[in-house]
């Protein structure tokens, strides 16, 4: 998967590595196109004792509202694909139609990254000691299922959120860089380059 706009000035690529298990690692590009932020990435992980690679495309529209998923998934040898698209009312999933479900959603979360954060961070620009509850499109890996989940952020500091996942009561606290992008989400992930 390509970006199709050339990358501007403020764009940036990272690696990430889990710290919890040390089982995944991600190389991310966040690009700053004419149309809208960009997230490319590629996940190398041990999910269920099995390989897995993700490749993912994310684009956003000026406000950093996604407006297209696109998704390679090799887990063992089993190859697949999700492609999702949104407007501000209607979620669509290619080859299935419109998803009801994700009428409330305006941000992806993919299972496995902690890039997605960055979209919900970017988009709400909350002010030191506010904080905004969020419904996501949340993608579960390696299923490619794709559900609503109730999140919340609260700005903790200049670069500091507070990320919880409302239906479980999960909890990490994010230390993010200039572009919103994590590095370190909680004792889970940080970014070593």
């Amino acid at each position: 998967m390509n970006a199709q706009s050339e990358p501007a000035t403020d764009s940036s690529a990272v690696i990430w590595r889990r710290a919890l298990d040390n089982q995944s690692f991600e190389i991310c590009r966040f690009i700053c196109s004419r149309t809208g932020p960009q997230l490319n990435g590629t996940i190398l992980a041990a999910q269920e004792g099995q390989p897995i690679e993700i490749c993912y495309q994310i684009s956003c529209d000026s406000d950093w509202k996604t407006r297209e998923v696109l998704i390679q998934q090799r887990y063992g040898f089993v190859e697949s694909n999700l492609k999702l698209s949104a407007n501000d009312k209607t979620w669509n999933r290619a080859g299935q139609g419109r998803l009801p479900e994700l009428a409330a959603c305006i941000d992806v979360d993919i299972e496995l990254t902690p890039a997605t954060n960055a979209l919900p961070i970017n988009r709400l620009n909350l002010a030191v000691g506010k904080s905004a509850e969020i419904q996501a499109a949340w993608i579960r890996l390696p299923a490619l299922a794709v559900v609503a989940a109730r999140q919340r952020y609260d700005r903790l500091s200049e670069n500091t959120y507070r990320y919880t996942s409302v239906a479980s009561g999960f909890q990490a606290e994010i230390e993010v860089d200039k572009y919103g992008l994590p590095l370190r989400y909680g004792n889970i992930w940080e970014q070593i380059g």
